[in-house]
C-alpha cells in the first residue's frame, strides 16, 4: 500500500505541475476573448449531460450576460494567448446523460477528465474522442462505458496519461495503443471483460505506470519479456489477469531497475524458479512485492531478502518452501529496515520463529505466517516489536506455553490457533489495551482463564474453543463491553452460565459454550442480547423448564440465525412464539426432554434450512404450517411420539429437502406419492413406524439418489462463528450413528420395521447412487428384482424378515462394495449364486430360508432332481449301496479274472513264452536306461 501511495503521490505532483502550468498559460482572458464557437460547443455538451437549472453542477455555464466568458466557467481553463479551451476538469458523481459530439469541436483541448460520471445514454465511448489529437491527459474512469474500446484512441499521439479504468468495455485492447509512444501513465484496471496478448506493449518505451489488473491476459504467453522492455517502469499491477508462466524468461539488459511496486497476485503462476530471477534486477529499489494467491512452487531465494527497501512483501497462498529463520537472518543485515507488512501465510515455510527484536524489525506492523510448517517455541522477543498490530501464526506446529509480551500496546489482532501450545495461560493481558481479536483456539492450553482478560476493554472477539480450560468463566470479563464473539466451546469449563453476559455485553453476536460442563438454568438476562446471531449451548448439563427462558423473547431474537440447545436436560412444552425468529436458519433442540405438540408458529420460519427436534417426547401431528418453510433442507424429528399420516405437503412444498428423518415415531398410513417430488433427497428414513401399503413406483424420481454421489461431503451453512456442518442420526449396521462430515455423500433409504406390503418395485433399482437400502421387517412379497445388480454403490442391503420368494438374483454377486447383506427369514429358494461376495458371508445372512442351498449353508444343492443332504450322502445311502451282495460280486469277479489269465498261460505254450519274454525285455530296457543315467551323473559330479 505504501508503494501505491508513493506512486499516486508522484502522479499527483506531476498532474498538479501540469495543471499549474496550464493555468498560468491559460489565465482568464479579457471579456470577449472566449471563442464563441467553443462556447457554443460547451453549452451543447452541457445539454447532452441533461443538467437541469436546479442542479448546482455546471451552474456557471449559461447564456446570461454574466456568463458570456466561458473561460471562467466551472472546470474550464483557456489559453491566455488564443482563448482556446485547453482543459475540461469535470470529474464528479453525476447521472450525466450523453456526451455530445460537440466535444470534438474543442480541437485544442489538452486535458480532459470526465471520470466518475455516469453517462447513461452513451453506452459506448464515442470514437470522435480520437479526434482530440492535442490531448495529453485523458481520464474516463468509472463512466459506465461498455462496448468495444474505440481503436481511434490510438490517434492520440500526444497522450501522456490515459485512464479508462473501471468501465464495462468488451473485446480486446486495441493494438493501436502501440502508436501512443509518449504514454507514461496507463491505467486499464478492472476492465473485467477485456483481453489482450500485450503485443503492443513493448512500443510504449517510456511508460512509468502500468495497471492491467483483472484484464484477461491468458493469451499473453510472453508477458514477462514484453514487460521487461519497459526500461522506465516504476509501477506494475497485473493482479487477477489469468497469467501463466511465461514462455520466454530471458530478461533484456534494459529491464527497468526503477520498479518500486509489483503486484502479480491472483494469477496462475507456478514455477518460482522463473518468477524470482525475473524480479532480481529490480530488487534494489523494490518497495512493494505481491505474489499472493498463485500456484507458485519452489524455493524462495534468500537473495529476495537482500532488498533492503522492501516495505510490503506478500507471498501468501502459494506452495513455496524455505526456512523463515534464514530469511530473517539475511534481512537483518540491512542497515535500513522499513519493512511494515510481511505475509508468507499458506505456504510450506519451515523453521522456527526467531527473536525478531534482535533483527531490528521495529517498523513491522503486520506479520502473517499462518498455515505453514513452523515449529518450536514462539520467542518472547516478538513482544518487543512495539509497532506490531497484527500477528497471525495460526495453523503451524508451534509448542510450549504462550509468553506474555510487554511492548504490545498497539497490538490489535493475535491469532495463534491450531498449534500445539501447552500450559497455563499467563495472567498478564493488561498491556494489550487495543487488542480487538484474540484467537487461541485448538491448542493444549489448560487451567483457569486469566482474570486479566477483563482488562481488554476494546476486545471484540475471544476464541478459546478446543482447549482444556477449566473452572468458571472469570467475572472480570463483564468489563469487555465491546465483545461480539465469545467462543469457549469444547473445554472443561463448569459452573453456571454467568448472568452478566446478558447484562453487560449488549453487542454480543456469537455465544458458543458448546461441550463443557455448564449446569443449571439458562439465565433470564439472555433476553437482553438483542443482536445475538449465533447461540450454541449444546452438549452441557443445562436443566430447567424451557417455558421460563428468554430464548423466545420477541425483542431478543430479531437477528438470531443459529440456535443449538441440543444434548442437555431441558424440558417442558415449547412456547408458540417462533414468529419473531425471522432470520433463523438452523434450529437444534434434539436430545432433551421436550414434550407436547410441535408449535404451529414454527411455520413462520421462512428462512429455516435445518430443524432438529429428534430425541424428545413431542406428540401429535406435524403442524401443517411448516409447509411455509420452503427453504428447508434438513428435517429430523426422529425418536419422538409423533403420530398421524406423513404430510403430503412435504413433497409438494419443500423441493430442496436433503434429509428427511422420521424414524421411531407412530406415523401410519401410506407413503405419500408426493414424496417422489423430492428430487434433491439424500437421506429418506421412515423406519420404526406403522406405515402400510406399497412403495410408490415413482420412487425412481428421487434423482439425487439416481446419480452417483458427486456433491460436497458436508451440508453446510456459513455463520459469523464459521461454517456449520449439518448432521443426522441413522441406524447403520445395527447401531445408531451420527453423520456429519460425510453426510453429503450419503444416499440412504430406510423403510424398515413398518407394515409395508406388495412387491419391491423394480423402479427402485434405478437409484444407482444408493449406499444403504433397508427394507427389513415388513410384509414384502414376490421376487427380489433381478436388476438389483445395478446398485453398484450399495454398501448396506437388508431385506430380511419379509415374505420374499424365488431365487437370489445372480447380479447380486457382482456388487463388489457390498459389506453388509441380510436376506434372512424370507422364503427364498434355489442355489445361492456363485461369487465371493455371497459365498464368503456368514450363514446367518441366509438363515430362515429352508429352500436355499449352497455355500455358506450346510445344504448342498440338487443332483438329478433329488435334494441330497450331507447326512444322507455319508450315512444311510452309503450303507445301502455297500451291501453283502456287493462284496460277493466283487470276490467272484476277482476269482474269474485271475484264473482266466493263469489257465490261458498253462494250457497254451506259445502264449506262456511270449508273456515271459515280454517281462524279460521290459526288465532289460529299464536296467540299461538306469545304468546310462547313473553313469552320466557320475561324470557330471567328477567335473564339478
Amino acid at each position: 500500500m505504501l508503494g501505491v501511495m508513493m506512486m499516486n503521490g508522484v502522479v499527483y505532483v506531476v498532474l498538479m505541475v501540469q495543471v499549474l502550468a496550464w493555468t498560468s498559460s491559460a489565465a482568464v482572458v479579457a471579456s470577449g476573448k472566449c471563442i464563441e464557437s467553443e462556447r457554443q460547443a460547451l453549452l451543447s455538451l452541457k445539454r447532452g449531460f441533461n443538467v437541469t437549472d436546479d442542479d448546482d453542477w455546471l451552474s456557471s455555464w449559461g447564456d446570461g450576460e454574466q456568463q458570456k466568458e466561458c473561460c471562467i466557467w466551472e472546470g474550464v481553463k483557456c489559453s491566455n494567448v488564443t482563448g482556446h479551451v485547453l482543459m475540461l476538469h469535470l470529474h464528479g458523481y453525476h447521472f450525466a446523460g450523453s456526451i455530445s459530439p460537440s466535444l470534438g469541436e474543442l480541437h485544442h483541448l489538452k486535458y480532459l477528465d470526465l471520470s466518475g460520471n455516469r453517462f447513461t445514454h452513451t453506452p459506448s465511448l464515442p470514437p470522435f474522442i480520437g479526434s482530440l489529437t492535442f490531448l495529453t491527459h485523458l481520464d474516463l474512469s468509472s463512466c459506465y462505458f461498455g462496448g468495444k474500446m474505440p481503436p481511434q484512441l490510438g490517434n492520440l499521439l500526444s497522450l501522456e496519461h490515459l485512464d479508462p479504468s473501471y468501465n464495462a468495455f468488451t473485446g480486446t485492447i486495441p493494438s493501436q495503443f502501440k502508436n501512443i509512444s509518449r504514454l507514461q501513465y496507463l491505467d486499464l484496471d478492472s476492465l473485467y471483460m477485456m483481453s489482450s496478448d500485450l503485443q503492443w506493449l513493448s512500443e510504449l518505451s517510456i511508460l512509468r505506470y502500468l495497471s492491467l489488473a483483472w484484464v484477461n491476459l491468458s493469451g499473453a504467453s510472453n508477458w514477462q519479456q514484453q514487460v521487461s522492455s519497459l526500461s522506465h517502469l516504476q509501477y506494475l499491477d497485473l493482479h487477477g489477469c489469468n497469467l501463466v508462466d511465461s514462455v520466454s524468461i530471458s530478461s533484456p539488459a534494459n529491464f527497468s531497475t526503477s520498479l518500486s511496486f509489483v503486484d502479480v497476485s491472483n494469477n496462475s503462476l507456478r514455477d518460482a524458479s522463473l518468477m524470482f530471477p525475473w524480479l532480481m534486477n529490480s530488487t534494489g529499489r523494490l518497495e512493494e512485492l505481491n505474489l499472493a494467491n498463485n500456484e507458485l512452487k519452489g524455493q524462495i531465494p534468500v537473495s529476495l531478502f537482500h532488498s533492503c527497501n522492501l516495505v510490503e512483501l506478500d507471498l501468501s497462498k502459494n506452495n513455496l518452501i524455505g526456512d523463515f529463520h534464514e530469511y530473517i537472518r539475511e534481512f537483518s543485515r540491512c542497515a535500513h529496515k522499513p519493512l511494515k507488512f510481511l505475509d508468507m501465510g499458506w505456504n510450506e515455510i519451515t523453521g522456527m520463529v526467531p527473536d525478531l527484536s534482535h533483527s531490528q524489525l521495529q517498523s513491522l506492523h503486520v506479520l502473517r505466517l499462518d498455515n505453514n510448517r513452523l515449529s518450536g517455541t514462539i520467542h518472547e522477543g516478538i513482544g518487543q516489536l512495539s509497532n506490531l498490530t497484527h500477528l497471525n501464526l495460526g495453523n503451524n506446529f508451534l509448542t510450549d506455553p504462550l509468553l506474555c509480551a510487554n511492548s504490545t500496546k498497539y497490538m490489535r489482532f493475535m491469532d495463534l490457533s491450531n498449534n500445539d501450545l501447552r500450559g497455563e495461560l499467563s495472567d498478564c493481558w493488561r498491556g494489550f489495551e487495543l487488542l480487538v481479536v484474540l484467537d487461541l483456539s485448538n491448542n493444549q492450553l489448560y487451567g483457569n482463564m486469566p482474570k486479566s482478560l477483563g482488562s481488554l476493554r476494546n476486545i471484540q472477539s475471544i476464541q478459546f474453543e478446543g482447549n482444556n480450560f477449566s473452572g468458571e468463566i472469570p467475572s472480570s470479563l463483564n468489563n469487555c463491553t465491546q465483545l461480539q464473539i465469545f467462543d469457549v466451546a469444547d473445554n472443561k469449563l463448569s459452573g453456571r452460565i454467568p448472568s452478566w453476559i446478558g447484562d453487560n455485553i449488549p453487542n454480543l453476536l456469537v455465544l458458543s459454550l458448546r461441550s463443557n460442563n455448564f449446569h443449571g438454568n439458562i439465565p433470564l438476562s439472555m433476553c437482553n442480547l438483542h443482536k445475538l446471531h449465533v447461540l450454541d449451548l449444546s452438549l452441557n448439563i443445562l436443566s430447567g423448564n424451557i417455558c421460563i427462558y428468554p430464548l423466545l423473547c420477541a425483542n431478543s431474537t430479531k437477528y438470531m440465525r443459529f440456535m443449538d440447545l441440543s444434548n442437555n436436560d431441558l424440558r417442558g412444552e415449547l412456547s408458540d412464539y417462533w414468529m419473531s425468529f425471522e432470520l433463523l436458519v438452523v434450529l437444534d433442540l434434539s436430545n432433551n426432554q421436550f414434550y407436547g405438540n410441535m408449535p404451529k408458529s414454527l411455520g413462520s420460519l421462512r428462512n429455516i434450512k435445518s430443524i432438529h427436534l429428534g430425541g424428545n417426547n413431542f406428540s401429535g401431528e406435524i403442524p401443517s404450517s411448516l409447509n411455509n418453510c420452503t427453504q428447508l433442507q434438513v428435517f429430523d424429528v426422529a425418536g419422538n411420539k409423533l403420530s398421524g399420516r406423513i404430510p403430503s405437503w412435504i413433497g409438494d412444498n419443500i423441493p430442496n429437502l436433503l434429509v428427511l428423518n422420521l424414524h421411531s415415531n407412530n406415523f401410519h398410513g401410506n407413503i405419500p406419492l408426493s414424496m417422489c417430488n423430492l428430487h434433491e433427497l439424500h437421506v429418506f428414513d421412515l423406519s420404526l413406524n406403522t406405515l402400510s401399503g406399497n412403495i410408490p413406483k415413482c420412487i425412481c424420481n428421487l434423482s439425487a439418489m439416481a446419480t452417483l454421489a458427486n456433491s460436497n461431503a458436508t451440508i453446510t451453512d456459513n455463520f459469523t462463528i464459521g461454517i456449520y456442518n449439518d448432521s443426522t442420526s441413522l441406524i447403520w449396521k445395527g447401531k445408531m450413528s451420527k453423520y456429519r462430515s460425510t453426510l453429503g455423500f450419503l444416499r440412504s433409504i430406510d423403510f424398515s420395521s413398518n407394515r409395508l406390503t406388495g412387491k419391491i418395485p423394480s423402479e427402485m433399482m434405478t437409484l444407482i447412487g444408493l449406499v444403504s437400502l433397508n427394507l427389513s421387517r415388513n410384509l414384502f412379497s414376490g421376487h427380489i428384482p433381478p436388476t438389483i445388480g445395478q446398485l453398484k454403490s450399495i454398501d448396506f442391503l437388508d431385506l430380511s424378515r419379509n415374505h420374499l420368494s424365488g431365487t437370489i438374483p445372480s447380479q447380486l454377486a457382482q456388487i463388489d462394495r457390498l459389506s453388509v447383506l441380510d436376506l434372512s427369514y424370507n422364503d427364498l429358494s434355489g442355489e445361492i449364486p456363485l461369487g465371493t461376495q455371497l459365498q464368503t458371508r456368514d450363514a446367518s445372512d441366509y438363515a430362515g430360508n429352508p429352500k436355499l442351498c449352497g455355500a455358506p449353508l450346510n445344504n448342498t444343492c440338487p443332483i438329478h432332481g433329488h435334494q441330497i443332504s450331507e447326512h444322507d450322502a455319508d450315512g444311510d445311502d452309503d450303507e445301502q449301496f455297500v451291501s453283502e451282495g456287493f462284496y460277493i460280486a466283487m470276490a467272484a469277479g476277482f476269482v474269474m479274472a485271475f484264473w482266466g489269465v493263469c489257465f490261458s498261460l498253462i494250457l497254451k505254450k506259445s502264449w506262456r513264452y511270449a508273456y515271459f519274454k515280454l517281462l524279460s525285455d521290459v526288465y532289460d530296457k529299464l536296467y540299461v536306461f538306469t545304468a546310462i543315467k547313473v553313469a552320466k551323473l557320475k561324470r557330471i559330479r567328477s567335473q564339478i
